[in-house]
């Protein structure tokens, strides 16, 4: 069995076709390993430095974390996320759980992720734009992760004013698409504002406004 403290010499560094930021180390002519050019400058793997099993094997362990973070960082990069959603795109990708720990505290320390934001951005997101409800968003904010606390805290900021405008406006909408006699169109319509998730009481005030709007027009 080969002693892992035994040195051999790098003798070639390729940088991969497909990846510019990757390289292929070659030990005694033969392929080692690649790693990314961060990982080949920290540890310098150059060509003709002496290098054992034990030293390479340090540089892989410190290259798959790099990656994991990289990938973490591009996920996020795109618009917010929550711890979870961070941590299941990392299992998706196959890494384990120790990684995958290590990568999210490297994030929440440079704050790159925090929960408490996310629920807050999330909510004025949906609530403004998507028109929906906050029973709506509170499931959301529970299915990516956040705590009840977190949640709480959230929807406590949302304008309720804001809200109702909101509902208004799909609500609107939907009752001059929907057929029928006065009380199934209400119906229709009550059930189409709760299934976006907003509270019984605001719709019930929706449909009063709508039905008072109606009536002014007839007159």
């Amino acid at each position: 069995m080969k002693d892992e403290t035994e040195a051999s010499a790098i003798t070639g560094i390729e940088r991969q076709k497909r990846n510019k930021k990757r390289y292929n180390v070659y030990v005694n002519d033969e392929y080692a390993c690649s790693v990314h050019e961060d990982i080949l400058i920290k540890n310098r793997l150059l060509k003709g430095e002496q290098v054992d099993a034990q030293r390479l094997r340090q540089a892989l362990e410190e290259d798959e974390k790099h990656e994991a973070y990289l990938k973490a960082i591009r996920f996020v990069a795109v618009r917010p996320r929550s711890v979870q959603e961070v941590k299941m795109k990392l299992k998706d990708l196959g890494y384990e759980a120790d990684l995958i720990d290590w990568t999210v505290g490297r994030l929440l320390e440079q704050k790159y992720l925090d929960d408490a934001d996310f629920a807050k951005l999330w909510t004025e997101q949906r609530i403004q734009y998507q028109r929906k409800g906050r029973n709506a968003v509170r499931y959301e904010l529970a299915q990516k992760g956040l705590s009840r606390d977190e949640i709480s805290k959230a929807l406590s900021a949302v304008d309720t004013e804001e809200e109702m405008e909101g509902a208004l406006i799909v609500g609107r909408k939907k009752w001059k698409t929907v057929s029928g006699e006065r009380t199934d169109r209400k119906r229709k319509t009550m059930a189409f504002l709760l299934r976006r998730g907003y509270p019984s009481s605001l719709v019930n005030d929706v449909m009063r406004r709508l039905s008072e709007e109606e009536l002014e027009n007839e007159e």
